[in-house]
């Protein structure tokens, strides 16, 4: 375990901020939000700003925009950043905002990439954030909004695109978006009622066609919702961590989701083998099941010999298209146990699975040879 200190690199100009402040690191500089008011009452009329911290590289500090409404920020890859305002009545139409963090050399940190409002024409309501990602490759911004679920951006240039992820179930409140660095995870999370799904895990890729994981979270002990922005994946991909917390919002939960819940399964069946002499030819047959859609690569089965204290590492034995294999080997020459591990890896669809094959080996028989008289 490592430990260190922090400490500021240069003054930032950033007041004392009751109402709640967002922090963003992007294009290697750190964004903030700013809305001082003298009293919590007074956060919904404060004058607000969204400023930016200096650098050891001599990068200045200073303000970038201001907001006459609450405003949520996001990062993305490449320096991408994202500016959302809160509705400030049902009916008004914040604009949401997408940019590029610059070297500044021409006096502008922020490069404009494209705005959008989720209604123009003032006939419908307008966007009600709740929370906000991008794609592992900056392309697909998602959107949580409180009024139209799930909605998906270009993110580059904000346009609206077909939106092509199974819905939370009817009735969920949207809370939280999530993609996972690796390109490989979706994720979406709401507030339910009752056994509908707060929590949908589903391939990045739409043309992985699976059903989604989906979780309910209704436990007095785990919580009942994700709460906003309360979704975020590790490094890797590999987990999906989320706050949870109570009807009231008085309690919170942290989960650990492993993505590989949502891999279909795989697993050994009919696995048979015949005589085991010892010394002998000996000959396993057996199929892979494999759950859901075809494997992306042509199944291979690792298999391990273990005869006491030696082990062996045998050849690969492929996987019919029919998910049948038969392994050939031959045994040692003593009689007891051997064992056989058969091990397959997964893929990009399938998780791992494992079988273990218990053999007990038996002498060979004299054989003698009968003479005609």
């Amino acid at each position: 375990m490592k430990s260190g200190s922090l400490y500021p690199l240069d003054p930032i100009p950033a007041p004392a901020d009751g109402c709640g402040r967002e922090l963003v690191h992007t294009g290697g500089r750190l964004f903030f939000t700013s809305r001082p008011a003298t009293s919590s009452e007074g956060c919904a009329d404060a004058l607000g700003s969204v400023g930016v911290a200096a650098t050891a590289e001599g990068g200045k500090a200073g303000e970038v925009m201001y907001s006459s409404s609450p405003i949520h920020l996001e990062g993305g890859p490449g320096g991408l950043l994202v500016t959302a305002p809160e509705r400030w009545s049902p009916t008004a139409d914040p604009d949401l905002g997408i940019y590029r963090v610059t070297d500044g050399a021409d006096g502008n940190l922020l490069e404009f990439l494209g705005e959008r409002r989720f209604t123009e024409d003032g006939t419908d309501r307008g966007m009600d954030f709740r929370d906000a990602d991008f794609s592992a490759d900056g392309s697909v911004l998602a959107v949580a909004d409180g009024v139209r679920g799930t909605v998906l951006l270009g993110g580059q240039d904000a346009r609206f695109l077909e939106n092509p992820y199974a819905p939370l179930p009817e009735g969920v409140a949207p809370t939280a978006v999530a993609f996972s660095p690796d390109g490989k995870w979706f994720a979406q999370g709401g507030a339910a009622s009752g056994d509908a799904a707060d929590l949908t895990l589903a391939f990045a890729d739409p043309s992985v066609e699976r059903q989604p994981l989906r979780i309910s979270f209704e436990d007095e002990a785990a919580g009942h919702r994700v709460v906003p922005r309360g979704m975020e994946f590790s490094g890797d991909g590999q987990q999906l961590f989320v706050v949870t917390s109570n009807q009231e919002g008085t309690r919170f939960w942290l989960h650990t989701i492993q993505t590989r819940e949502a891999l279909a399964p795989s697993r050994f069946v009919d696995v048979t083998h015949g005589p085991a002499v010892a010394g002998g030819p000996f000959r396993v047959t057996g199929r892979l099941d494999l759950d859901g859609l075809a494997p992306t690569e042509a199944p291979r089965i690792t298999v391990q010999r273990l005869n006491g204290l030696e082990v062996a590492d045998l050849p690969p034995v492929p996987v019919a298209e029919d998910g049948t294999f038969v392994l050939e080997d031959v045994l040692p020459d003593r009689v007891g146990d051997v064992h056989y591990v058969l091990g397959y890896a997964g893929d990009e669809v399938h998780y791992r699975s494992e079988h273990w094959l218990v053999v007990d080996t038996v002498k060979a028989s004299n054989t003698v040879t009968r003479g005609g008289r």
